[in-house]
């Protein structure tokens, strides 16, 4: 058996009972030391994305076992609320039932034809325990969850003023790594730097030159309590003031992106003032230096009530001083900065909603219905459906060291989440009192990911093109060091780039619209003319030297886009989870139209039925991709040697089970022994049906 480590901690009593497994989310306050139980024969499964390589320690089946007794606990207490109703639990699910529903609420898309006939042929009895812990150290759990949390956060792949892809990085990266939710909350909240030193400040810089928006979002996401009505006015429904807005916004108003105390803009005005660079370059280089003013750092800056305050609690243009608006009084130690103190306070055990908001929002990921509705709209005398319930769950979550996989694996073992759905619709007015999930329609992403489950073989591996779209945001990173002669360089090149551009664009304006006539009546003989003059304009404008770089830069970017790994070639390099493409995608894209955020509010996304999605479904071109004869069910298809057989492959690929014997009878003649042809009618039929678009 392999030892199994975990840390053991004291209070101030020196009694050694507390476990944190190594999360250390104690943040140093309670004395550690490293203990090894001998309570797993598992080995470690390790896990590599890209460079770098992760360990993901197993689970024990002592630690099993306890996670198990909470299910149990979970179980009974919706039990007791099911009696009291005289109501029953719904029937436990088929094993076809679970793999689809565990597949697409843990990792985001239905199970591969091997996984599901894997999961349906196993007699294992455990096999649906062994499989959610599977599922949960998978990459698949990384990319679904970071969807969920884009959604939160509004993550965007543009920022207006900073390189985004490395605040997405660090998202991504704490799901890879496990990290405690609590301590994930204050690293973006105490975040400080460049996102390329620190991912986390990307939190702040999402919402450059609005403090109180972003406070009003910090508390609504975390806290699951609505601010916004009191920034300008006490709420009409709800007990906060606007005082307690401005006193709770007061913690991070000091905190600023915007820095241009840095020493490169001091130069350049001084540059400026005395005449010694022409003014193009200083436009330039301003453009470069640019991108090191947008950095977070905490100043003393105080919050003002407006000038039109009219309570008579405090004035109008009142200096405010930070105050919490419930629970304990906050913790101030000495050396702590205002958003440390803020942060601290907010992730604590003891805040009355930080543990009860994430608990409250990871269950309705599972079971589609909170035991709070809204989730982010907490308010005195709004009651849970299931009190001891919920006071269970916060429990679980804060005794759990917000560990969520191991929260969610505590959800996914119960019996409730493993029972049939309830098909009948929730209404505001009515009580649930979860005999089981509820019936749901599959988010934007879910659907397009499980479409391209059924195409490209080990999807999760699968990363997208880079998507670099500030052009300043590797060259900001080494910008920091450099000095003042080099910057002046790179924008003396960057002036003559864009004094070029201005005169090649002169120089071709009558060019390019023949060019839209020539496209416009496909004539290719002037096309091919027109081509060849504006590549001797381009030449003569920017140099032989600057055209081969630009040719140069093509090839690298025909490249990325050129499949070389041999497990997807012949598949669109577009063909990638949703996770992996810009984000959000682009209007008219797929995962538009089926309802994902625009990223701009929280939780911005539907799943509300609409024209577009028909005819997508049944006309649209990624339909077409899923089957051609370098797909994964076209190869699969290609491999069985009989009907049934065939017919195996496209039920359990689109719906993860084996077709009833009536389906079997109304198929079997549309199944040609041979290739995919025939099997696209049926293939497009199973693609259309609630079944497949719906979380049973």
């Amino acid at each position: 058996m392999s030892p199994f480590h975990f840390w053991r901690c004291s209070d101030e009593t020196d009694s050694w009972d507390a476990r944190c497994a190594g999360t250390l989310s104690c943040a140093g306050n309670y004395k550690c030391r490293r203990e090894v139980e001998k309570e797993d024969d598992s080995e470690n499964v390790s896990l590599k994305v890209g460079d770098v390589a992760y360990e993901a320690k197993p689970v024990g089946e002592v630690a099993r076992k306890k996670i198990l007794k909470r299910s149990r606990q979970i179980d009974a207490l919706i039990g007791e609320q099911l009696k009291e109703n005289q109501l029953e639990r719904n029937a436990r699910a088929s094993d076809a039932i679970f793999v689809r529903r565990v597949y697409l609420d843990v990792v985001g898309r239905i199970a591969s034809y091997s996984e599901a006939r894997e999961f349906l042929d196993s007699d294992d009895e455990n096999k649906r325990a062994a499989l959610i812990d599977k599922l949960l150290d998978s990459e698949g759990y990384v990319s679904h969850h970071f969807n969920y949390f884009a959604d939160l956060l509004r993550l965007q792949s543009r920022m207006r003023y900073a390189p985004a892809h490395y605040y997405l990085d660090f998202v991504k990266n704490s799901l890879r790594t496990n990290k405690p939710y609590d301590k994930f909350v204050r690293e973006l909240i105490t975040s400080k730097g460049y996102t390329w030193d620190n991912g986390a400040a990307g939190y702040y810089l999402r919402d450059t030159g609005m403090p109180l928006d972003n406070m009003s979002n910090t508390v609504q996401v975390f806290l699951g309590t609505q601010l916004v009505c009191a920034q300008c006015h006490n709420h009409p429904f709800d007990s906060w003031t606007q005082k307690q807005y401005y006193q709770l916004a007061a913690f991070t108003y000091g905190v600023e992106t915007r820095d241009r105390r840095i020493p490169q803009f001091r130069e350049l005005q001084s540059m400026r003032r005395e005449g010694k660079v022409d003014r193009m370059t200083l436009s330039s280089a301003g453009q470069l230096i640019g991108a090191l003013s947008f950095k977070v750092n905490e100043t003393e800056r105080s919050l003002r009530l407006p000038k039109d305050y009219q309570y008579e609690d405090a004035k109008p243009l009142e200096t405010i001083d930070p105050k919490t608006i419930f629970g304990d009084n906050v913790e101030v130690r000495d050396g702590d900065s205002n958003a440390e103190i803020y942060a601290r306070w907010m992730t604590s055990p003891k805040n009355p909603r930080f543990a009860t908001v994430i608990a409250n929002r990871l269950w309705k990921r599972a079971f589609g219905l909170g035991v709070v509705e809204p989730v982010d709209d907490f308010k005195d005398g709004i009651d849970a459906s299931n009190p001891e319930l919920m006071a269970y769950l916060s429990e679980q979550m804060i005794d759990l060291k917000f560990d969520m996989k191991q929260y969610l694996r505590m959800l996914l073992n119960t019996e409730t989440y493993q029972a049939e759905v309830s098909v009948a619709e929730v209404t505001d007015d009515d009580t649930y009192h979860f005999p089981g999930p509820i019936l749901r329609r599959a988010s934007a992403e879910q659907i397009w990911d499980s479409l391209l489950t059924l195409a490209v073989p080990e999807l999760d591996d699968r990363k997208g093109v880079p998507q670099i779209y500030n052009r300043y945001a590797i060259r900001g990173k080494d910008l920091v060091e450099m000095e003042m002669d080099e910057v002046l360089e790179k924008a003396e090149e960057l002036a003559k780039q864009r004094q070029a551009g201005y005169e090649y664009y002169q120089k071709t304006r009558e060019l390019s619209k023949e060019m839209r006539v020539a496209y416009r009546t496909q004539d290719r003989d002037k096309i091919r003319e027109l081509q060849q003059k504006m590549a001797e304009i381009r030449k003569e404008v920017y140099g032989e030297e600057y055209e081969q770089q630009m040719q140069m830069r093509r090839t690298q970017q025909r490249d990325q886009y050129r499949e070389t790994d041999p497990r997807w070639m012949g598949l669109s390099k577009q063909l990638v989870r949703a996770s992996e493409l810009p984000s959000p995608a682009q209007p008219g894209h797929f995962l538009r139209q089926f309802g994902q955020s625009d990223r701009e509010t929280i939780e911005n996304a539907n799943t509300e039925a609409n024209v577009p999605q028909i005819l997508t479904m049944l006309n649209g071109p990624l339909f077409y991709s899923l089957v051609n004869r370098n797909t994964l069910i076209a190869k699969n298809l290609t491999e069985a040697e009989s009907r049934p057989e065939k017919l195996d492959v496209i039920f359990l690929s689109i719906l993860s089970r084996r077709p009833t014997e009536r389906e079997t009878e109304l198929a079997m003649d549309k199944i040609a022994e041979q290739g995919t042809r025939d099997a696209t009618g049926l293939m497009w039929a199973l693609i259309n049906t609630h079944q497949f678009l719906f979380i049973q």
